[in-house]
């Protein structure tokens, strides 16, 4: 589970997977109705899998949470995750424009730490239950993989953004709870800390983004 240790995100909240959800969708609807804009930051008390908003709940031996977004499953507990409810006119109104606008901040925050890091531009959608295996539009790899995950939901006048960076990964965890080997997801992921990034690093990246936001 990701522990944060000396964190001075006073804004970072700790919520079990249906209190992050129904705090996400109640951002959106509120965005929709009254306007402005609202970013969050939080992890995940428990293990927990997340599913797109058009998928089907798995028998899974962990709990299991809806998102308001579409995508694929998500493995949740080793993550950092962001949400942001905004307006569609000030990222592009289009579903494309508002993910290169938007997911492209956080690349370029990315890139100061490693010019490396690329955002996938391919429209398709997922091949696979698990979001893991097919970066798909906005979402963000370096060498081919998988970085941080995203996904969106569309209104009328707002949309809502989930993102989830992969701070650590518990393989043999995964490949127990779903069968799916350890070194096929590691063909396919990989997480910063991994990468060589420190705690120091994963805040200052949500601290960017945070003030880029202001």
């Amino acid at each position: 589970m990701l522990k944060v240790l000396n964190n001075d995100l006073s804004y970072l909240e700790c919520l079990k997977g249906e209190e992050n959800m129904k705090r996400d969708w109640e951002n959106l609807q509120r965005v929709e109705e009254s306007g402005g804009e609202i970013l969050r930051f939080y992890s995940w008390s428990e293990r927990t899998l997340s599913i797109g908003y058009y998928q089907e709940a798995p028998r899974i031996a962990i709990k299991v949470v809806k998102r308001p977004t579409g995508g694929g499953a998500l493995l949740h507990g080793w993550d950092l995750s962001f949400s942001y409810a905004g307006p569609r006119d000030k990222w592009g109104n289009s579903f494309t424009k508002i993910y290169i606008n938007f997911m492209g901040l956080i690349l370029e925050i990315l890139r100061d730490m490693d010019k490396a890091f690329e955002m996938s531009r391919y429209k398709g959608g997922y091949e696979d239950f698990f979001c893991y295996f097919y970066p798909t539009l906005g979402e963000i790899s370096i060498g081919g993989k998988k970085v941080i995950a995203c996904a969106m939901r569309v209104m009328k006048n707002s949309f809502l953004i989930h993102g989830s960076l992969f701070w650590d990964m518990d393989y043999s965890y995964f490949e127990k709870l779903t069968g799916i080997r350890a070194d096929i997801l590691r063909q396919r992921i990989i997480t910063l800390r991994e990468l060589g990034l420190e705690e120091k690093d994963l805040f200052g990246i949500l601290k960017a983004l945070r003030n880029t936001l202001k």
